[in-house]
């Protein structure tokens, strides 16, 4: 495995760490803050919004440190070339679609008494976490050559 192939795999690992970090995060806040919450639980979600704003702050962090390692080592922009480009768009195509859904379920779960901004975190969690997680699922780059993304 040479060095694009290895900041490649390292950097969608980081992205999917930033995808479940950030919904955690949000998820945790918003079960914490919810009135609906049981006493019991809102600790232990405070708990994991915690831990998950630190998971996805560590894991952008190192996710741009390897951006720049890659640009800086062979020259290439990983994160603003045209294939970056093309995956972000795919990406934000299937989060839409996700966050769409998600609406919907949401307003349907609020039609029956669940907490609104418990629903509001939650839905800013997928809005985020879904565009992380397909842009993972997308970017095969060095995985089949420049056809992969036309699969």
């Amino acid at each position: 495995m040479d060095l694009a192939e290895r900041l490649n795999k390292s950097m969608r690992v980081f992205a999917l760490l930033q995808a479940l970090g950030f919904f955690a995060w949000q998820a945790g806040d918003g079960v914490a803050r919810s009135a609906q919450t049981p006493e019991a639980l809102a600790g232990a979600a405070f708990v994991a919004s915690g831990i998950g704003l630190g998971v996805w702050l560590v894991s952008l962090i190192i996710f741009f440190a390897q951006a720049w390692r890659a640009k800086r080592a062979l020259g290439y922009d990983v994160l603003n070339d045209e294939w970056a480009r093309e995956v972000r768009m795919r990406s934000a195509e299937a989060a839409f679609w996700l966050v769409t859904i998600g609406v919907v379920v949401s307003m349907t779960a609020s039609n029956f008494g669940v907490d609104g901004q418990l629903l509001l975190k939650l839905l800013t969690g997928l809005a985020v976490s879904s565009f992380l997680m397909a842009n993972v699922i997308y970017d095969s780059r060095g995985e089949g050559g420049e056809d992969a993304l036309e699969a």
